[in-house]
């Protein structure tokens, strides 16, 4: 299983940098601001699909921006980039994280809901560790019909380099109770690995 990583490469209104980078913060601040009504929707649905026992969520604001591909703009609209956004929420009075990946299709922004959290993985490497979850759950619980709907991710240890290895904690909810995994991460010059185990404890703080 072998995906890169890819690391923050843009932090929204905190660092400082060159007028052109400046200037793809700013168009990209523009395009996600344009985005809020429709972010607002995909969380809200998928805040209710998390069974954690709150149905409303709010919005505050976008935390971090994770460049994959660069934003170029024609005429003051996006025709290419993709990036991801970490917004953050307020759910039933406690603060969370949530994710949203954009992408420019034929000179519209598509939006797409990412597993909640501060995981640190890309899409390519969440959609492999989401596979290899639903399956460890239905080892843990072959009576149980579905999939595990993730509800949470914590980084358990940080990488302090692109090439170190890091840990998280995933937890699901099935059948109405939490499943969870931590699951560490190891780059490598082809991608990044990645294994599970049972941890000691679900409790996500």
């Amino acid at each position: 299983m072998l995906r890169v990583l890819a690391f923050m490469l843009v932090l929204v209104g905190i660092l400082p940098m060159a007028w052109g980078q400046a200037k793809e913060v700013a168009d990209i601040e523009t395009v996600i601001a344009a985005q809020k009504d429709k972010v607002g929707a995909i969380l809200l649905q998928q805040q209710r699909g998390l069974a954690d026992g709150c149905g409303k969520i709010a919005v505050l604001m976008p935390s971090a921006v994770t460049v994959y591909e660069p934003l170029q703009m024609n005429a003051g609209k996006p025709v290419k980039g993709s990036w991801l956004v970490r917004y953050a929420v307020d759910v039933c009075g406690m603060a969370q994280m949530r994710n949203i990946a954009m992408d420019v299709v034929n000179g519209n922004v598509a939006l797409a809901e990412m597993v909640p959290g501060d995981t640190l993985t890309d899409r390519a490497l969440q959609k492999d560790v989401v596979k290899s979850f639903d399956m460890a759950a239905e080892v843990a619980m072959p009576k149980c019909v579905g999939n595990p709907v993730i509800r949470e991710t914590r980084v358990r240890v940080y990488p302090k380099t692109p090439k170190d290895a890091w840990q998280e904690l995933w937890i699901g909810r099935m059948c109405g109770r939490d499943v969870g995994q931590l699951v560490k991460f190891v780059p490598n010059k082809n991608g990044t690995t990645f294994s599970m185990s049972l941890p000691k404890s679900v409790t996500a703080k």
